[in-house]
């Protein structure tokens, strides 16, 4: 299939199509591994493959068997392209799988697992928007405007949280009423979890007396349903990022800053 009419049948576009097989190779790479994937793409119902059961899972890094896991026939094992781990198959895998008959997984860049009723309750979905405020003013205005449309269409439950980008990095307490709020992270500064943990006054996930889990989450990730309003005012307040650059040079984006912030966020909250 054509890498265009893929990318959109599934929403899914790498940086590069090919994974690198070594480490020597990975670090030989100018352009960085990455991937961008359209969550909510619309789609038509022979794109996305859906199956009724649990998705295996790296037993290092929790990668989920794909199509860019090599696959040991003899050995009856799969390896993980993040970690490099060899991982067993089950042995209802072990039993059948083969060069001719392969499973779902490793077959279909998009699928779709329908969870037994005996995992348990599935958290509702969280939703963190990353924003460039370096776009050109019209863009900026298309781009809010995208993303209230998408927060429009999102189900009650559906927490949400917004974090903005321009020479600097703001993370915003979408849960403070009183006026709009954010927490600045310089753009040339290395973000550990550390330095997040300490200037958003978020406790620690594996302290039991933290409130991380719940208070500090509220503080900066809401249900749709409680914050439409809140966020709607913050898109509305949005500028573009006034940093002033020379007129031969491009604007001073802290992409690393913001993703970093983003990374720990996550990694913390959730």
């Amino acid at each position: 299939m054509d890498i265009h009419a893929q990318e959109n049948q599934t929403g899914i576009r790498f940086s590069w199509n090919l994974w690198p097989p070594t480490k020597a190779e990975a670090a030989k790479i100018e352009v960085p591994l990455g991937c961008l994937y359209t969550v909510l793409k619309r789609t038509d119902d022979s794109s996305v493959k859906l199956v009724e059961y649990e998705p295996l899972k790296c037993k290092t890094s929790n990668c989920i068997l794909n199509p860019y896991c090599n696959i040991d026939f003899r050995n009856k094992t799969w390896t993980c392209p993040f970690s490099n781990t060899k991982n067993p198959f089950p042995l209802h895998y072990a039993e059948h799988i083969s060069e001719k008959n392969l499973p779902a997984d490793v077959m279909y860049s998009n699928i779709e697992y329908i969870q037994p009723s005996n995992v348990g309750d599935i958290p509702p979905p969280t939703f963190l928007f990353v924003i460039d405020t370096c776009l050109l003013e019209e863009e900026l205005e298309q781009l809010k405007d995208s993303i209230q449309q998408c927060i429009s269409l999102m189900p009650g439950d559906a927490y949400i949280g917004i974090i903005t980008f321009g020479n600097m990095c703001y993370v915003h307490e979408i849960g403070f009423n009183d006026c709009l709020k954010s927490y600045v992270f310089k753009g040339n500064k290395e973000i550990s979890a550390q330095d997040l943990q300490k200037q958003l006054n978020l406790g620690s996930r594996n302290d039991p007396r933290s409130s991380t889990t719940s208070a500090s989450a509220r503080r900066f990730l809401q249900p749709v349903s409680e914050c439409e309003y809140n966020i709607n005012m913050l898109l509305e307040d949005i500028q573009k990022d006034n940093w002033p650059t020379p007129p031969d040079q491009r604007a001073k984006r802290c992409t690393r800053c913001s993703i970093e912030c983003c990374y720990w966020f996550i990694r913390m909250l959730l």
